[in-house]
């Protein structure tokens, strides 16, 4: 009876750590984000910086990360593309690869934080 127990405790973690690692593990993130924040300040407030100075801007010109194929993306600053390479998810974990390069994000409740030149930004899907 003892080892029964143990046999189906044993089976019922098993379990709950296979649901855990399929819904957590490989998401899909596919689509474009679009940064709302940066250093902890609103991208409006960058915006308005940009208009005070005569000059229009967006926040998905300022910048946007792009996903596809469930294993490429693309980072765009200021119009222009900065970057261009793989990603895989594990958890709350985004790991960027370029040019033999790789940059640890984060993505939780769909929002990716990432720090690029030393700025900590915050992305939202489109």
């Amino acid at each position: 009876m003892k080892n029964a127990k143990k046999l189906v405790l044993a089976a019922l973690m098993v379990a709950m750590m296979a649901v855990t690692l399929c819904s957590c593990g490989g998401a899909n993130i596919d689509g474009t984000y679009v940064v709302f924040e940066a250093d902890g300040k609103s991208v409006d407030e960058a915006i308005k910086g940009y208009e005070a100075m005569g000059q229009s801007i967006t926040a998905e010109e300022i910048c946007t990360m792009s996903f596809t194929d469930g294993k490429n993306f693309s980072m765009t600053v200021m119009g222009k593309t900065m970057g261009t390479g793989t990603y895989e998810v594990s958890g709350e974990t985004l790991k960027l690869t370029a040019d033999n390069q790789t940059m640890d994000a984060t993505i939780k409740d769909g929002v990716i934080t990432i720090t690029a030149n030393g700025q900590n930004m915050k992305l939202k899907k489109k």
